[in-house]
């Protein structure tokens, strides 16, 4: 397979076989000296643990404010808090101007745009604030378009309402395309 660092874009060879059934490696660059993780392409994608069902309780009415449907949605651990342990997020960026990097999520909530936010994508086609990524307690992730102009996609069509994301699942902003990872810490393999 052809590595190629996030950082400085060097490219590099490295034999599938010295994966030895890890879930990923951990590189350095050999050119600018950069850490950088890269999954292997032997294993399947990992299949996303079953939901569970919501606690039986009340149900938000259409005049519960936003505040409420937080309170009630981190009780039932399905809202945006501290990031789960054991598992580390980041954004791939695969096109548009940070195509070939990869950036950590460290918040469990996450806002992309053009001008504005925690991931800052200098592409026209993004509007200011653009999308939202939530990192629930349970470990689920979900993005919302925040009412861009342009829309944000995935799995082919634009979306209405929060959706989830799974591991490695594309979206797409403007004309930026990330993909999701989700690992856990302790696959974190040195080379």
């Amino acid at each position: 397979m052809i590595v190629v660092c996030p950082s400085c874009s060097a490219r590099f060879q490295y034999p599938d076989a010295r994966f030895q059934g890890a879930l990923s490696k951990r590189f350095r660059c050999p050119k600018c000296a950069a850490f950088f993780e890269v999954m292997n392409p032997a294993l399947p994608e990992p299949q996303p643990a079953a939901p569970e069902a919501p606690p039986d309780g009340p149900k938000p009415t259409e005049t519960t404010n936003r505040k409420e449907k937080d309170i009630q949605m981190a009780a039932a651990g399905r809202g945006p808090g501290a990031l789960p342990k054991g598992l580390r997020y980041s954004l791939a960026f695969l096109t548009g101007p940070q195509a070939s990097t990869v950036r950590a999520l460290d918040s469990a909530v996450t806002v992309i745009g053009r001008e504005e936010g925690d991931v800052v994508i200098h592409d026209p086609e993004i509007s200011r604030k653009h999308a939202r990524i939530e990192i629930h307690s349970d470990g689920s992730a979900w993005i919302a378009d925040m009412g861009s102009t342009n829309g944000t996609e995935t799995n082919g069509r634009n979306i209405t309402e929060p959706t989830e994301l799974l591991d490695r699942q594309e979206f797409t902003c403007g004309r930026s395309t990330f993909m999701l990872l989700i690992r856990p810490v302790d696959s974190m393999a040195q080379d």
